[in-house]
């Protein structure tokens, strides 16, 4: 019997062993076993690659300098694997320390998480708690996580998106906008959603903050009958004050949209005030969302026949009237709790007087719109709400912090746009989360790497252990057996 049957042999005798054996665990037992082969094919595939780069490197340029052990975080599992760390110069001429296969298949930019395995914890935190989501990622791969690495991957990746949101401002600020995506009208809406707080964020009054959500796109196409999909759609959320909060939503802007081609705006909201703070130029026409105009009416106006008035007046667009009719209408109440509901109806619509008109009965000049693409009422903000954050954050029955809940909203803005697996491969391009992975030495890479010699690279060894040839006490014994079989690079303090 070859070595090969006698394993396999080996390994079905453990598993019918097994007390309690049933499809499922099997089913899971098999699956276990085909990670851990999948992982040792990784392995051997990416150092047969590092030595075939040994091989055939110029050597006049890349000097071998020894091997560094690493280790990845996979949907298989963890995967470790030796590779050769190169000493070469710049063109300066000083000395930099690189990995030939980093380089090759641009492992330096992914850390020690994959893009896949971030991007199967970003999917199922948006749904999941922390706390389900390690459980999933822990059972549907091959990698155990705990919640509290789960955690630390979603702050991760939030931070890196508001580095990014902070650029894009920036760049937006200076007219230098990265958007080629040309249009003559950008819709966009903004609306805000109340989530429990706790720590030194929450309010001394009350439990919530707002936290602010706001979309761009610039038309909608058919899908099928009756379903629209948002075209060129951004989603951005935070808890900066109403002119911060601008600024980053003109960045998001200006990164997908070439801005300078924009000829109208059409802004819709509630009517509060950061909202409003997006009139910047008199090409931003504001429109009083339809179903928060609507909400008020049903709720404020408790006659039949008054409401279907005010709607009448309003569908004729004939808004002097209407405000003069709730005035009166406010001064005859008899009730004082109806009167109140009836003046802050008149002073509401009296505050966004200029938005009450829907923007396609304004007279404005709106550009014919490409093939396949429509303008629509606007309206949807509602479902971003619900979508973005309301789902997961609001009705969950969790607290927040600030930092928190924006990092964790940056993501879920990125899933409703329906480009979360392309950003979280997009920002594996520059750094990903690695925290969560305890004891274990950040890789190093080009990108990481400092420029001079003598910064605790690994060397060949030049020497040999301590106390060779001398008289070993018990304490020299320890320390023997502390260091034996271990790199000096491993022997650092944490």
């Amino acid at each position: 019997m070859t070595t090969k049957n006698q394993q396999e042999v080996c390994m079905m005798e453990t598993m019918l062993s097994k007390k309690g054996l049933n499809f499922n665990a099997l089913e899971k037992e098999i699956f276990k076993i085909g990670c851990e082969v999948a992982a040792a094919l990784m392995t051997q595939a990416l150092t047969q690659m590092d030595k075939h780069l040994e091989k055939n490197r110029d050597r006049k340029i890349y000097r071998h300098k020894g091997t560094r052990t690493t280790t990845l975080k996979t949907l298989m599992g963890e995967v470790i694997y030796d590779r050769v760390v190169y000493e070469t110069k710049l063109e300066s001429g000083e000395k930099a320390y690189i990995y030939l296969l980093d380089q090759m298949l641009e492992l330096d930019t992914f850390g020690k998480v994959t893009a896949n395995l971030a991007s199967r914890i970003a999917e199922s935190i948006s749904v999941c708690s922390y706390r389900e989501t390690a459980s999933n990622v822990s059972s549907m791969t091959g990698q155990s996580i705990s919640h509290g690495g789960a955690w630390n991957v979603i702050q991760d990746l939030g931070e890196k998106l508001s580095d990014l949101e902070k650029t894009d401002a920036q760049l937006a600020k200076e007219d230098q906008g990265r958007g080629e995506v040309v249009t003559p009208i950008l819709f966009e809406e903004a609306d805000g959603v109340w989530i429990n707080m706790q720590g030194e964020d929450r309010p001394k009054k009350g439990r919530k903050c707002e936290m602010k959500m706001a979309a761009a796109y610039d038309g909608w196409e058919s899908n099928g009958k009756s379903r629209y999909t948002l075209r060129n759609k951004i989603v951005v959320c935070g808890f900066e004050e109403s002119k911060d909060f601008q600024r980053k939503k003109e960045g998001a802007i200006a990164s997908v949209f070439d801005t300078d081609e924009v000829e109208i705006r059409i802004l819709n909201g509630d009517g509060g005030g950061w909202i409003k703070g997006g009139l910047v130029d008199a090409n931003v026409h504001f429109q009083l969302d339809p179903f928060h105009k609507n909400r008020e009416i049903i709720r404020k106006v408790k006659d039949k026949n008054q409401r279907e008035t005010v709607m009448r007046l309003l569908s004729e667009k004939r808004v002097d009237d209407l405000l003069l009719y709730l005035r009166g209408i406010s001064e005859l109440a008899e009730d004082e709790k109806e009167k109140k509901k009836l003046t802050e109806l008149c002073e509401y619509f009296r505050n966004n007087k200029e938005g009450l008109i829907p923007y396609q009965e304004r007279g404005l000049k709106i550009p014919v719109p490409p093939e396949g693409v429509e303008y629509r009422n606007l309206g949807t903000m509602e479902h971003h709400v619900c979508d973005g954050a309301a789902k997961r954050m609001k009705h969950q029955k969790a607290s927040w912090t600030k930092e928190g809940a924006g990092n964790l909203g940056r993501i879920l803005c990125k899933k409703v746009c329906g480009n979360l697996g392309k950003t979280v491969t997009s920002l594996s391009k520059t750094v990903l989360p690695e925290r969560y992975t305890e004891s274990i030495e950040r890789v190093l890479s080009s990108a990481k790497s400092p420029l001079k010699d003598g910064k605790g690279y690994l060397y060949p060894s030049r020497g040999s252990d301590p106390f060779i040839g001398s008289f070993v006490t018990n304490g020299r014994k320890a320390i023997l057996g502390l260091i034996s079989d271990r790199k000096a690079s491993d022997l650092i303090y944490r």
